[in-house]
């Protein structure tokens, strides 16, 4: 159960207990240009504390975001679209791998880890909406896919933003919106094929992209960045309503 400050207040505490031990979130208010939010703090595997940001305005509907491997929630790609999801009359939540917090390399024997604490962390807000999406980027597709299969009552809808080969037996079993560029050596045009044919699934393929959906070209990067906000804001719009 969370027990969260009132407005305006500095901070809250809430302390959620398991099996082992008793486990810490803590709130830390911060107040930004264009919104205000606030700082879910819990322990890691990885020994440092793992920071989430969590965006509340009173919505029925929260979005979940899973940063790549290297690619933090703070990047274009993430960034922007939180901002879109934000407009749509979402809440946010966007996540941090202990990996992460410790300054260290993705250790692959340890995914699982990863795994449960982002269920953990998200367990801590999701019982307060009626509606939940996922937006995940490259490894946080994979991560985002298995930590749906953990919420079995809640129906999650799903953003994959460059995913990865492991991350499409989840597309085909969740459905959702699928980015890719047809230059990304990670998924590559086999993939995006197979993924074509999915019931639910929306495709978009971007010309010349890579892996970070940007081209050699700056303009036209950023052409690219502002047709996904486009595209992403309808995708929330939908789900909002």
């Amino acid at each position: 159960m969370l027990n969260k400050a009132g407005a305006g207040a500095g901070s809250g505490t809430a302390v959620k207990g398991n099996n082992t031990r008793n486990e810490i979130c803590h709130f830390e208010f911060k107040e930004v240009a264009w919104m205000q939010v606030d700082k879910i703090i819990l322990p890691s595997a990885w020994g440092r504390d793992i920071v989430h940001k969590y965006v509340q305005n009173g919505n029925p509907s929260v979005a979940v975001f899973f940063p790549g491997q290297n690619y933090s929630c703070e990047l274009p790609l993430l960034y922007y679209t939180s901002k879109s999801a934000y407009e749509a009359g979402h809440d946010l939540l966007m996540l941090e791998y202990g990996y992460q917090s410790a300054r260290t390399a993705f250790d692959k024997t340890k995914v699982d880890q990863l795994i449960q604490e982002c269920y953990t962390s998200i367990s801590q807000i999701i019982h307060q909406y009626n509606e939940v999406v996922f937006v995940s980027k490259s490894l946080g597709t994979y991560i985002a896919g298995k930590t749906a299969e953990l919420f079995k009552e809640k129906s999650i809808r799903h953003m994959f933003l460059t995913p990865i080969r492991s991350t499409i037996p989840f597309i085909e079993k969740f459905g959702g919106f699928v980015v890719s560029g047809t230059e990304d050596p990670v998924f590559q045009e086999e993939d995006m094929k197979q993924v074509e044919g999915f019931r639910n699934t929306e495709v978009l393929r971007i010309q010349d992209a890579d892996h970070l959906l940007e081209v050699s070209n700056v303009n036209r990067s950023l052409e690219i960045l502002n047709d996904l906000v486009e595209k992403s804001s309808r995708f929330f719009s939908k789900s909002c309503t």
